[in-house]
């Protein structure tokens, strides 16, 4: 009796690739997934049947892609993280993360973040295995600090991926899985000495006032909303989200003030709208609201601009693109306004333009001096510490140093 031979049929290596579910998008849920159908992999931990497998971001579901695919090629079985690992902390972190933002707790830029430092951490090995793969419990604050320093980048790098870190652990207590949270104990040594020459060079530049005259007296030259926006930008210190949100019903030229109330943020989805300035810690206003006077030059301009713009009612935005809307990101004033003027200038490099805020700054400290208080509320800045930390050293005032240097030395001599 002859007896058949049973041989295993091996299906062919498919790469998987990312896909996306329309539907499942439009009912606002996980919809990037990858799909196992017609693969040989075997997923242990999934339930029976399962092919499908949805992530919250395009970068997850990737990472996701690219384990399968390396599965494949090396036995078609790969494990999902198992119950109460960091990976599934992570996990949960995610979901919690994704419903902060639906519910306005944080933003979309916020939550992006987030998820993207998050899945840094699932992508990093110890000892030769998958960190996700382990146990939450198991997981010491040496263990935290060794894979701290093999993450590549810059200091503020690593205390970014830390503190998600510390958001995951923070989860895994609640689900139980651990008792205390690894990753707050574990300390991140910030490098504190840098050498002599890059402290020379740390800080922000104050940016030269005949450079800013030249800026804004060059924008005079160019007509329609390229020119004033850049001469807005230099004499208010508006924030771009500020900036690309002002309606002209938030000028008030009888009382010469642009009243700063909204600002254009990422919102869920990848859509920018408008939005309240966001709340403090302590749930107070933010001081983004606030109202910042115009020069008389500017005012003038906005005037002679206004009745030149087809978009002047008071729901209309005064710097808006050809078709009304508003800019979305400060690329295009960036690229096609603001560094062909600075090429023109000999002197002042290619600036960003956030820069155009310093140059606000720049002029309100040649005018109002050390006030802190009165610069601060220009600004929109919460506390006058933040003010005097980042534009303190640029205050010259060689008359205050004088006086100064003969009270020391009158109170050491006598």
């Amino acid at each position: 009796m002859n007896k058949q031979s049973t041989t295993i049929k091996r299906q062919p290596y498919h790469h998987i690739e990312v896909k996306r579910d329309s539907y499942k998008e439009k009912m606002k849920r996980a919809f990037w997934y990858v799909d196992i159908d017609g693969t040989n992999i075997k997923i242990m931990g999934a339930k029976e049947g399962q092919k499908k497998f949805y992530f919250l971001t395009k970068e997850l579901a990737g990472q996701y892609a690219s384990d399968l695919n390396t599965a494949q090629k090396s036995g078609g079985i790969i494990m999902r993280h198992p119950e109460k690992s960091v990976g599934a902390a992570i996990e949960e972190f995610n979901k919690l993360t994704k419903s902060r933002e639906e519910r306005g707790i944080i933003c979309d830029s916020h939550k992006r973040g987030l998820l993207r430092n998050a899945l840094d951490w699932l992508s990093i090995n110890y000892n030769d295995d998958k960190f996700a793969q382990m146990m939450c419990i198991d997981v010491t604050p040496t263990i935290v600090e060794q894979l701290l320093l093999t993450i590549d980048g810059q200091d503020q790098t690593r205390k970014h991926k830390h503190n998600t870190l510390k958001q995951v652990f923070d989860v895994a207590i609640r689900e139980g899985w651990c008792l205390k949270n690894p990753a707050r104990l574990a300390k991140l040594e910030i490098q504190k000495y840098v050498g002599e020459d890059k402290a020379e060079k740390a800080g922000l530049e104050k940016i030269s006032l005949p450079l800013i005259r030249q800026l804004v007296d060059l924008s005079a030259t160019i007509g329609g909303t390229k020119g004033i926006v850049i001469a807005f930008a230099a004499q208010t210190g508006l924030r771009f989200g500020e900036q690309s949100a002002l309606k002209w019903k938030h000028i008030d030229f009888a009382r010469k003030v642009v009243k700063v109330r909204v600002a254009m943020r990422r919102q869920r989805g990848g859509n920018v709208s408008a939005d309240i300035p966001k709340m403090t810690k302590q749930k107070k206003i933010s001081k983004a609201r606030r109202d910042v006077f115009l020069t008389p030059d500017l005012q003038k301009r906005l005037q002679e601009y206004k009745l030149q713009s087809k978009f002047s009612s008071d729901e209309d935005y005064v710097f808006p693109t050809r078709l009304g809307t508003h800019e979305r990101t400060a690329d295009n004033w960036r690229r096609r306004v603001l560094h062909p003027m600075c090429d023109e200038i000999d002197g002042l490099p290619r600036i960003r333009w956030h820069d155009l805020r310093h140059v606000f700054a720049s002029m309100c400290l040649a005018t109002f001096g050390d006030d802190m208080p009165r610069i601060a509320d220009l600004m929109g800045h919460q506390s006058i510490e933040t003010t005097r930390q980042q534009y303190g050293h640029w205050i010259d005032n060689p008359e205050q140093d004088a006086s100064d240097a003969d009270k020391f030395n009158q109170a050491l001599w006598g």
